[in-house]
């Protein structure tokens, strides 16, 4: 059989261009980005700022991820999410994602970022109570899905109080810091470094931290469930590698932390946000990152130590059953 050179060189250069479309279309399929969704707690807030960032200067980007980060209405509807294997993680706190755990929903802790315990009673700076025992008979306020709720009883107990010496009303969540700034209540339970600067301006607030009256579980960090563990695990090392590029990277210089306020503000222009609060915010959080037990650690490590407080504090307050394992709660196999 005879070949020309012009049909040898349309032979080829079909051959080659076939090629090329395949190799093309082969790297195209493997270098799609990972999708994953991420449900925060409530809409924009300092403790937000890592994800944030991250995205906007496209360090998920950078790993093959393609990042959905969604506003929730709470911690808990989001770890229920979580549980439902409707989301893939959510950036909630770590201490209510043991007692869903409790209820049988399949979630675990793939990041600690704040591991030091934040709940507390913010009070006046000025004229509130300066101890545990100041606060009998005075009003407070919180709301239903709080992380405070299974633990108000535990706490009276240990602050020396009595259940009618620490009476608490429950709001609405949005009401719950306007009640308390217009003078109608003389403290609101939520989280230290969010409540102290979210009223700075209004009513300058001091905070009472319940881990000094007993009541001690890791605070806010990633969850995700057994499943998306098992069959995602290069995705979730890559999303907790980044949390934790970014978290170390803001908290470097004050320019990188103000870096991360922008970027909140940046990502969500329509929720008109107060830098001087989101800073406030990620500034008082810097304290809660560490805890005797994980310092020399990177940020998003637990340690054991702090899960077997928690698992006390917890079966103290009848939140768990007795006999439960750190194990359970949490796994360090994302983190370096």
């Amino acid at each position: 059989m005879k070949h020309t050179a012009s049909g040898l060189l349309k032979s080829v250069g079909a051959a080659l261009v076939g090629a090329a479309l395949l190799l093309s279309a082969t790297t195209a399929g493997a270098q799609a980005p990972e999708k994953i969704t991420v449900r925060l707690d409530f809409t924009p807030w300092g403790i937000q700022a890592a994800l944030h960032l991250a995205k906007s200067k496209g360090w998920f980007a950078e790993q093959g991820l393609d990042v959905t980060i969604e506003d929730g209405t709470g911690t808990l509807p989001g770890i229920q999410l979580v549980g439902a294997g409707k989301v893939e993680v959510a950036a909630v706190q770590l201490g209510p994602m043991a007692l869903a755990r409790e209820n049988g929903l399949p979630v675990v802790g793939i990041a600690g970022f704040a591991r030091k315990g934040d709940l507390a009673v913010m009070v006046d700076a000025a004229t509130g109570p300066k101890s545990f025992k100041e606060l009998a008979g005075k009003k407070f306020v919180s709301f239903t899905g709080s992380p405070w709720v299974p633990f108000i009883k535990s706490f009276a107990k240990g602050a020396g109080l009595t259940e009618d010496q620490f009476a608490v009303t429950m709001v609405a969540p949005p009401a719950m810091v306007a009640t308390y700034a217009s003078g109608n209540a003389d403290g609101f339970l939520s989280m230290g470094p969010f409540g102290v600067p979210m009223v700075a301006k209004s009513r300058p607030s001091r905070a009472l931290l319940a881990g000094d009256a007993g009541i001690v579980f890791p605070s806010f960090g990633l969850v995700s469930n057994e499943e998306t563990i098992k069959k995602r695990p290069a995705v979730l090392r890559k999303l907790v590698q980044v949390n934790i590029r970014a978290w170390e990277y803001i908290y470097q210089s004050p320019a990188n932390l103000e870096e991360g306020v922008k970027a909140i503000m940046s990502e969500r222009p329509q929720a008109k946000l107060d830098a001087d609060l989101l800073r406030g915010q990620i500034v008082a959080y810097r304290e809660f990152f560490d805890t005797p037990n994980t310092k020399g650690k990177r940020f998003g490590w637990q340690a054991e130590a702090d899960w077997v407080a928690a698992i006390k504090s917890m079966e103290t307050a009848g939140a768990i059953k007795a006999g439960r394992k750190p194990s359970e709660y949490y796994t360090n196999q994302f983190v370096d």
